[in-house]
């Protein structure tokens, strides 16, 4: 259709310093590539060297063994995948985390690089399979890596669930109540809190927030511990945090955030969403804007319902929505 080749763009002079940002190729090497993948859309077929073993794994049907795979999540699945060929071979031939390593390895490698931990491969590729915002209608072509949720931009900048908490943050919701403080001493706020196994990431050191300049962004050089706020706090509106979200110059809110597509089709195909060139001067959030992203069918409902684009008269490479053409009648 040409109004979708014509009329879109896939990406913007905007650098987020999101994980998309942070050198993960070069932090997290993937060997995948060296070896033939199993394609998503081909049959479970393993041939695997006898010489290689991996214990009582061995034991099972190739179909529960499968299901055994999805059920873990992504940084023990690579640790499991590099104990030797077999294990390897085993993980590569599971048709969902295939589909993940051809469409979206840095997914895979942001994972792995923070320790996110909280959702099994069976989880990640099921939202891949999504495409909605968690917490809004928009299209969700963000991950929030803690606990595995899609996110539009306005939420995780907004949002205060996408707001992580560092240690001594999620810490203080942990204080000893009144007819605890004799075991103040057995057991720290910390210690509980670590107890109670909350989503969690360890953060990678660089640049994070919007950067409208060469450099831009905040620098953060330590790796923070950081918990989902969701889980930490009962009730977001009892946060005493408010006060303290920077939103979209807040550098934690960047710091689980990952660019993700679309998977259709079984895992055969991946859209990772479009701009609309109409809009590319627009704020209005409820409509239409600059950082909405579109799935390749909202684009399509998008031109339906606000008209098709046009460039814009005598302003050269400036587009606009047309709701109608217009025509002009020769003169009688």
């Amino acid at each position: 259709m040409p109004d979708f080749a014509v009329y879109t763009y896939t990406k913007q002079n905007i650098c987020d310093n999101t994980l998309d940002d942070a050198q993960l190729e070069t932090r997290c090497p993937l060997d995948n590539g060296r070896r033939r993948l199993v394609d998503a859309s081909t049959p479970i077929s393993i041939s695997i060297p006898t010489r290689c073993s991996v214990g009582q794994l061995d034991q099972l049907p190739v179909e529960l063994l499968i299901q055994v795979l999805l059920q873990i999540d992504i940084p023990s699945l690579t640790r499991f995948r590099g104990v030797n060929r077999r294990a390897m071979e085993l993980v590569d031939s599971v048709p969902q985390y295939a589909a993940l390593i051809q469409h979206c390895p840095n997914i895979i490698r942001a994972i792995v690089s923070i320790h996110a931990n909280a959702f099994d491969c069976d989880t990640l590729y099921r939202t891949l399979r999504t495409h909605r915002c968690s917490t809004c209608t928009r299209f969700g072509d963000h991950l929030y890596l803690i606990d595995c949720r899609r996110v539009c931009y306005f939420c995780f900048t907004r949002r205060l669930e996408y707001l992580p908490l560092t240690v001594r943050q999620a810490s203080s919701f942990f204080v000893l109540g009144a007819d605890e403080t004799q075991q103040r001493n057995a057991i720290s706020t910390r210690r509980r809190l670590h107890a109670a196994k909350l989503p969690s990431v360890l953060s990678l050191p660089g640049r994070y927030c919007t950067a409208w300049g060469s450099q831009g962004g905040n620098s953060a050089r330590k790796r923070l511990q950081l918990f989902d706020h969701r889980a930490v706090v009962q009730s977001l509106a009892t946060s005493n945090l408010t006060k303290l979200d920077k939103t979209t110059r807040e550098p934690r809110r960047f710091m689980a955030i990952i660019t993700a597509p679309y998977l259709l089709d079984a895992g055969r195909q991946a859209d990772w969403g479009y701009f609309c060139l109409g809009c590319k001067e627009e704020k209005q959030e409820d409509t239409r804007h600059f950082r909405i992203k579109y799935t390749r069918g909202d684009i399509l409902e998008h031109f339906a319902r606000h008209g098709k684009v046009k460039v814009m008269p005598r302003i050269p490479g400036r587009f606009m929505h047309v709701t109608e053409d217009l025509v002009v009648k020769p003169s009688s």
